[in-house]
């Protein structure tokens, strides 16, 4: 490692390595640096398949290393702009789907599989939309491109040897401490810790693209450094499972059934979430020794129940502004409820005011996917607001999706979804701090690997316009 590069790109996340290989893929002359809090792609590896419960790993290998938390989701590309954040928002919507567009088929290069999930069955999706008007919901469809959590591995396995082999530099088990600026105004460089020492590295450009797990990290950032900001959501909910019998229509004609409604009588934004059919229930870890529910879905190895998140977001502005402290109580309390597990609960249970018992679970039509998960009751630590918003949302389900509202649906907590404070930037990607950028879901403007990685070939595209503009 030099002390000196002319990009240094902080995470290894989708928004990360797509700035390097937009970079690439115009033959650029500058040197480039990533630097990677965990380990390479090849090397994470979760040791719960073989224990079969949680070890508490720190970085956990699911959330931290090449590729982040998308090495081990169920690695689903949303194909169109309405869905992964609010980039266009900011850069335009035609614009966002011609990234989206683009940045696909860098991952069919690279090995995704050419089937689009979501397409056709027109009428199908005729009679689904309108059953969802009829219960207040909105449909968004949105083909999917699903590479399957093992896949994913090997297409970023794939992309993290194709950068490397092109002569970008990625340090792993390296953590960023700070970025350098002067008087507020312009950034030059970074402060790592390296083997325990810090190291100082200059740079011309320094992208910060941490990803959800490196919210808090960057919201002090802007914090410290007056980097200009606005409040921003924070998605507190749950993770629902059911046997695939009862999304056996969504599953076919949709694949991923994206539904937004605003339930009375608070009228939040409520969502589904990275739908998994035959899929599997999974918990990860953050490193304040914070719990929490995801879902993963696999090409080839499947389950008899498909799972899904309800989000409910969250929106704060004075006087208190700190979304991601306030989900973490809500985890923090779950987790303490469930001795360090991931609490389920039966939802016919939360309906009849009490916990669900283990052999209840045992009796029941849907078999958990996350055998470690403990049985409980969700609703001690769900915030009354957010738990009326679920149950609301899960019954207008159960109007499209017959069956979703049954006694033994199971529902299992929290999931939570950080998202920074969103950073404030022009089209081109330019914070108030001349030489800084702030990347995918971890600058509060996009939400999953799509809409991060279009991000990510957006910054590729603008880094290239100075070095060619310098000539």
């Amino acid at each position: 490692m030099k002390k000196s590069y002319d990009v240094i790109i902080i995470g290894a996340g989708p928004a990360g390595i797509f700035t390097a290989i937009e970079m690439l893929r115009n033959h650029t002359e500058k040197s480039i640096l990533i630097v990677e809090k965990g380990k390479a792609i090849e090397k994470r590896t979760c040791p719960k398949s073989a224990t079969g419960k949680c070890m508490n790993c720190k970085p956990c290998a699911i959330t931290t290393g090449f590729s982040g938390a998308g090495a081990f989701s169920d690695g689903k590309l949303s194909l169109c702009y309405e869905v992964g954040g609010d980039l266009p928002a900011l850069i335009g919507e035609d614009f966002a789907q011609e990234l989206i567009n683009y940045t696909d088929t860098i991952y069919l290069e690279f090995g995704a599989d050419t089937h689009i999930e979501g397409l056709g069955h027109e009428e199908e999706k005729k009679e689904i939309r309108r059953s969802a008007i009829k219960a207040g919901l909105k449909l968004v469809d949105c083909p999917i491109r699903h590479l399957g959590t093992e896949k994913a591995q090997q297409i970023y396995f794939a992309i993290e040897q194709y950068l490397m082999n092109n002569g970008v530099e990625i340090v792993f088990n390296t953590e960023c401490l700070d970025v350098l600026i002067d008087g507020n105004e312009t950034c030059h460089g970074v402060i790592l810790n390296v083997g325990g020492k810090e190291e100082t590295l200059s740079a011309e450009e320094v992208i910060v693209a941490t990803g959800r797990r490196g919210a808090e990290w960057l919201e002090k950032l802007c914090a410290d450094h007056n980097i200009a900001h606005q409040p921003g959501t924070v998605d507190i909910g749950v993770r629902v499972e059911v046997r695939n019998e009862i999304m056996e229509r969504v599953n076919t004609v949709l694949y991923e059934s994206k539904l937004v409604g605003y339930p009375a009588p608070f009228k939040n934004k409520v969502r589904t979430f990275c739908q998994n059919p035959g899929g599997f229930v999974s918990q990860e870890n953050y490193d304040n020794n914070l719990a929490v529910v995801n879902g993963h879905s696999y090409k080839d190895l499947k389950s008899t129940n498909t799972n899904l998140a309800i989000l409910v977001s969250h929106n704060f502005s004075t006087p208190f502004n700190q979304p991601i402290a306030y989900a973490q109580k809500i985890g923090e309390l779950t987790n303490m409820l469930g001795a360090g597990h991931i609490l389920v609960q039966r939802f016919g249970d939360i309906l009849d005011g009490k916990r669900t018992w283990p052999k209840e679970l045992v009796q029941s039509n849907v078999k958990p996917t996350l055998p470690d998960a403990e049985a409980g009751d969700i609703t001690a630590a769900m915030p009354y607001r957010a738990m009326t918003n679920i149950i609301n949302f899960i019954k207008a389900m159960d109007e499209v999706v017959p069956g979703f509202a049954s006694y033994e649906t199971l529902l299992y907590s929290p999931e939570l979804k950080f998202y920074s404070n969103r950073v404030k930037m022009d089209k081109e990607l330019n914070t108030s701090v001349k030489g800084l950028h702030c990347l995918g879901d971890s600058s509060g403007w996009t939400r999953g690997l799509m809409m991060a990685s279009a991000m990510g070939v957006l910054m590729g595209r603008t880094l290239m316009k100075k070095e060619n503009a310098a000539g």
